[in-house]
């Protein structure tokens, strides 16, 4: 009995209207794909702490999902909006400052005060054939300074304003968490089923993404708030204006490899040895680099360990190309984009290269 085909145009109605509702769902998806990309890294994180926990919930599910979920509350989001609220209110602060205390004339009694050093500075340009006087030196000193205040003022603002939104959006990670916590292992079967490739493939990818996340969320994640937190006691203790600005600036910046803190910490350091307070700013600048190496080549080591290993060049690429393309969590999503396309390189390199050669 020979089986009957079905039409070509039933064929091509079918994969067209499959396709259309790939798509509108996926536009459904779009205000939430951060959200739901978050709490998948936060899935993967947390499962094996959630497969601990059953056995001491008695076995309920839900239970060990909303302890996992409360601790995410705790950990997480009461953290966020207390660094949120402090950080308007500094900013808000540092701004009236620089507005106060950035003057022309505070300026000039600065130079008048330090005269030998800016000499120097000035007849160092000129040998290098760069047209610099103080008046144009005084000018950029205030319209960069109060430019960057007001920036950081108006993001902060914006940080500020949108509390409520955030708290939606959180609200939302804690219900996918919970869910997926409960139903990963048939949620990851289902999807798995829906792709194409075999199931080798399928399986590196997903280790390559669990490396990865652990990578950078565990490691450069935590190795940064470390920096951060401990950098604003350090600027605290040194009695430098607005700690929590400059401590989260360090956090952030903490991602960058070979950069990391030292965006922050070197200009002051610099700042104290310029205004010959070369005690202060030498112990400024020791503790600071210490601290930062420490936690490059020692702690963040044993965090990362040997799960990835991307080219140096590629995790700037990452990191920056994520920013400008996905906002403040480009810092997450550009490493995990970059490891998707490598590994798929690896995967054709296996699987496809030589068959295609």
């Amino acid at each position: 009995m020979v089986e009957d085909k079905l039409p070509v145009y039933k064929i091509v109605v079918f994969f067209t209207t499959l396709l259309l509702s790939v798509g509108l769902f996926l536009w459904m998806l779009k205000p939430f794909f951060s959200t739901l990309v978050l709490s998948l890294i936060l899935v993967g994180l947390c499962y094996p702490v959630y497969k601990k926990l059953i056995k001491p919930c008695g076995g309920r599910n839900w239970l060990a999902s909303s302890l996992i979920c409360l601790a995410i509350f705790l950990g997480i989001f009461v953290p966020l909006v207390f660094l949120i609220s402090s950080l308007s209110v500094e900013v808000a602060e540092f701004y009236g400052y620089l507005r106060r205390e950035l003057t022309v004339a505070s300026l000039n009694q600065l130079i008048s005060t330090h005269s030998d050093k800016v000499a120097r500075i000035t007849d160092l340009l000129d040998s290098l054939g760069i047209e610099y006087n103080l008046t144009d030196m005084q000018y950029d000193i205030i319209r960069l300074s109060k430019e960057a205040g007001l920036w950081l003022y108006n993001w902060t603002r914006m940080l500020a304003g949108q509390v409520m939104t955030f708290s939606l959006h959180f609200v939302l990670l804690i219900i996918f968490v919970y869910f997926l916590l409960i139903d990963g292992l048939k949620v990851k079967e289902y999807l798995l089923a829906l792709s194409p490739l075999p199931r080798n493939q399928e399986e590196l990818l997903l280790r390559k993404f669990n490396d990865m996340t652990l990578a950078m969320v565990v490691g450069n994640g935590m190795a940064a708030i470390v920096q951060g937190v401990l950098g604003g006691f350090g600027l605290a203790f040194f009695n430098i204006q607005s700690p929590i600005l400059w401590g989260t600036v360090m956090a952030i910046f903490a991602f960058i490899p070979f950069i990391g803190i030292s965006v922050v910490f070197i200009p002051i350091g610099g700042y104290m040895l310029l205004i010959g307070d070369i005690g202060k700013g030498i112990a400024f600048l020791v503790s600071f680099g210490f601290l930062s190496l420490i936690v490059e080549y020692l702690v963040k080591p044993k965090l990362v360990g040997d799960r990835v290993k991307i080219h140096i060049l590629l995790i700037f690429i990452s990191i920056f190309g994520g920013l400008a393309t996905f906002g403040l969590l480009g810092i997450i999503f550009g490493p995990l984009v970059t490891i998707a396309f490598l590994s798929m390189v690896e995967i054709y390199h296996q699987s496809y290269g030589k068959q295609i050669l």
